[in-house]
């Protein structure tokens, strides 16, 4: 019976419009704010990324001043000593080197003079001699795990640095010395006639990377993503607090899965990489959650309306016409004194009313003419 009604007959078009219009909002809003936060994530990925390159180009032209100077004294008092010459084979740990001689003055297993260096500019230095292809450190401060000096150890002969020797070549940037990184600088030692290089000048700053580490902790990419720092050699090195473990990280950084947007670049400079990157998830759970709160303002807005237009249609319809029918049924039963308010209204109502009123005054003059005979 109820849904034969006028009434709903009336509102369920209107509910089936509303529904429509709720619908298409809510695809349309949720596009929307999928494309917003995609667009946000790139936005932050671009921010971060742009403050830590920038952090790590003040840090590094900071420290290759610094290592700049030190290497001008390290060339003067070693220079002051006398011309370099390459000595003879002497001992040291592991293994066998060619001795340096400034002036007459052996430097193998001596650390006067890198030791006085560091002590004015900080730092470490070192001297590399040459023995056969190998540059090995005969006097260094640079320190191993166990704190003991790393001599004997040699330069590495696949790194940058040992290919702008062999060309005559100075090198200045970050290099990774025994699994830290420094800003450094390498000179080549030149024998008397200035052909042959004999060996390597070497001063380097370990870099304080616990800003950077800040940095790139205190970053991060949605809910669920990261940013994360790897150095030449593909080490993990920083990563943000929030997100995946660093195994995750590795992972997906190194392969990174279709479910997830990766952006990689480099850090100038350095040889370090910095990867920023978040699960698609996220983007999905906050167009899930948007649309839901959509489609609930939608449903709200759709009870208010319906109410309103329930009312409505009760008020200028329905009830006009409960006491239109009401006064036909009188009628029909001979009953013909009525008013008919309805009457003043200029709509269809209004009409059907003075019809109505028109059929009342008719029955009541046929009445009185019966009544008259």
């Amino acid at each position: 019976m109820l849904r034969n009604s006028l009434r709903m007959r009336l509102l369920v078009p209107v509910l089936a419009l509303v529904l429509v219009v709720v619908a298409v909002v809510t695809v349309a809003l949720a596009t929307l704010e999928a494309s917003r936060v995609r667009a946000e994530a790139t936005e932050a990925i671009a921010q971060q990324s742009s403050a830590l390159r920038s952090l790590f180009a003040v840090t590094r032209s900071i420290m290759l001043e610094r290592t700049q100077n030190s290497m001008r004294l390290l060339r003067q008092q070693g220079e002051a000593m006398g011309v370099a010459s390459p000595g003879p084979l002497i001992s040291v740990p592991g293994r066998q080197a060619n001795d340096m001689l400034f002036g007459k003055k052996p430097q193998g297993n001596l650390f006067e003079l890198v030791d006085g260096v560091t002590a004015i500019m900080d730092g470490t230095a070192t001297l590399f001699s040459r023995t056969g292809e190998d540059f090995v450190r005969i006097s260094t401060n640079v320190k191993k795990d166990d704190g003991s000096r790393a001599i004997g150890t040699q330069l590495d002969p696949n790194g940058p640095v040992i290919l702008e020797i062999r060309k005559n070549h100075r090198f200045y940037g970050v290099v990774d010395i025994l699994g830290n990184p420094y800003v450094t600088g390498y000179e080549p030692i030149m024998d008397a006639a200035h052909q042959n290089v004999i060996g390597i000048w070497y001063v380097g700053y370990k870099t304080d990377l616990q800003p950077l580490d800040a940095e790139v902790s205190a970053s991060h990419v949605l809910s669920s993503g990261f940013v994360a720092l790897f150095d030449g050699k593909g080490k993990l090195r920083f990563r943000s607090k929030a997100g995946p473990d660093s195994d995750a990280i590795q992972k997906i950084s190194k392969d990174p899965p279709g479910d997830w947007v990766v952006v990689q670049e480099d850090v100038p400079g350095w040889g370090f990489s910095l990867v920023s990157a978040y699960p698609i998830a996220d983007v999905d759970t906050t167009i899930v959650r948007q649309s839901i709160w959509i489609a609930a303002v939608g449903v709200g807005v759709l009870v208010l309306l319906l109410a309103l237009q329930s009312a409505l249609i009760w008020s200028r319809v329905l009830r006009p016409i409960q006491r239109l029918t009401s006064v036909a049924e009188e009628l029909s039963h001979g009953k013909y004194a009525h008013a008919i308010g309805e009457v003043n209204l200029k709509d269809e109502i209004g009409t059907l009313a003075k019809a109505i009123a028109r059929l009342s005054n008719s029955v009541r003059l046929a009445m009185e003419r019966l009544n008259k005979r």
